[in-house]
């Protein structure tokens, strides 16, 4: 009986110490689920980490808008009730400065055109003749101021008959493209009645509208890059001509004009565009991407770096953000070639083991 009671004992013992030994695993591995510790290793993929660089980083406003011909006129009819004898030119044809482009018929206004030039020679005779008996004694005060009336306005309707002359023909008033022929031979034109629209693409001209806010940020000179439409993948060079002194009333939106080359002519107008004005720049600076950075509690900004087989923190301190280029500009903390980790990763701890990714995964 004393063995038997003995033995029950110690197997009470052995059970008691299992149960304790089994309530401490369990707590241990509550404990290690609920948070991360150093003591776990964690994995990254190529997409969590981003080796710190040396780049080019700016700022702009952005814009969108249309690229217009800078040179761009519409030539109207100069005459009135006039028939068009000849249109000499095409659209799309190319033109040169001065070259007539259409004429009107000439069968009125070259007689009528002469007849008036030859009433100026004859009055200024007169009135030159006038002078001379007046000087004499032969002659009134009075005789020569009509002579001289009547010489001024023979002059004037010779200059008025001559100008309807010369504008019979019809001259480019800059080089440039017809974009647009609104009439023919044979047509009866109104004074003022469109008849082309003449455009030069060597320069064209991008209006757009930024914030009020920006518009003494913005200085004339300032570089523009734009993307085109029709034109992916490829981005042009402008840079701001002009910025208007008065915001829209409605908006609070000041309106900007760039000034793009063209002198190849591989843009046309009337294209849409968008892009930045340039407000600042920073060139080789290191820079992550925006995810890098993060904020503790306090608000202070940091990144985790994988260094040395295990996670560090690094407190940083930040500069521009181009958000076109998805990248934030640092200004102190990190070096040229830190592996900072960039995805969303929760429960990262000082010290804690990391594995990464594979070279050339």
């Amino acid at each position: 009986m004393i063995k038997s009671s003995r033995a029950a004992v110690a197997l009470g013992a052995v059970l008691t110490l299992a149960a304790l030994s089994g309530c401490a695993d369990g707590a241990k591995t509550a404990g290690a689920k609920s948070r991360a510790t150093p003591a776990d290793t964690i994995a990254l993929g190529a997409s969590d980490v981003f080796i710190v660089e040396t780049i080019d980083l700016s700022v702009g406003v952005p814009v969108s808008g249309t690229l217009a011909p800078r040179h761009d006129i519409v030539i109207t009819s100069p005459l009135k009730g006039e028939l068009l004898d000849a249109v000499l030119v095409r659209e799309g044809q190319s033109v040169r400065k001065g070259q007539v482009l259409a004429r009107f018929r000439t069968a009125v206004v070259s007689p009528a055109a002469a007849s008036a030039s030859s009433s100026f020679q004859i009055a200024k005779a007169d009135y030159q003749r006038m002078k001379n008996l007046f000087d004499k004694g032969a002659a009134s005060q009075s005789d020569v101021e009509a002579a001289e009336a009547k010489m001024r306005a023979a002059e004037a309707n010779a200059a008025s008959t001559g100008k309807t002359l010369d504008d019979a023909s019809v001259e480019a008033p800059f080089a440039g493209t017809v974009a647009r022929r609104d009439v023919d031979a044979g047509n009866r034109l109104g004074e003022g009645d469109p008849m082309f629209r003449l455009v030069n693409t060597s320069e064209l001209e991008f209006q757009a509208t930024i914030p009020a806010a920006y518009a003494s940020r913005v200085k004339v000179g300032t570089p523009v890059t734009l993307a085109v439409t029709g034109l992916p993948g490829v981005e042009i060079q402008g840079r701001l001509d002009r910025v208007n002194a008065v915001a829209d009333a409605a908006t609070r939106q000041v309106r900007v004009y760039v000034v793009v080359p063209n002198h190849d002519h591989r843009l046309s107008g009337d294209l849409f565009a968008s892009g930045n004005v340039l407000l600042e720049q920073a060139r080789n600076v290191l820079a992550v991407p925006q995810a890098a950075i993060r904020q503790d509690p306090t608000g202070a900004s940091f990144t985790w770096v994988a260094t040395g087989g295990r996670i560090a923190r690094r407190d940083v301190r930040t500069g521009l953000v181009d958000e076109r280029a998805d990248r934030v500009e640092v200004l102190d903390g990190l070096d040229a070639g830190d592996l900072v980790v960039i995805g969303p990763i929760e429960g990262l701890a000082q010290g804690q083991p990391v594995m990464l990714p594979e070279r050339g995964h």
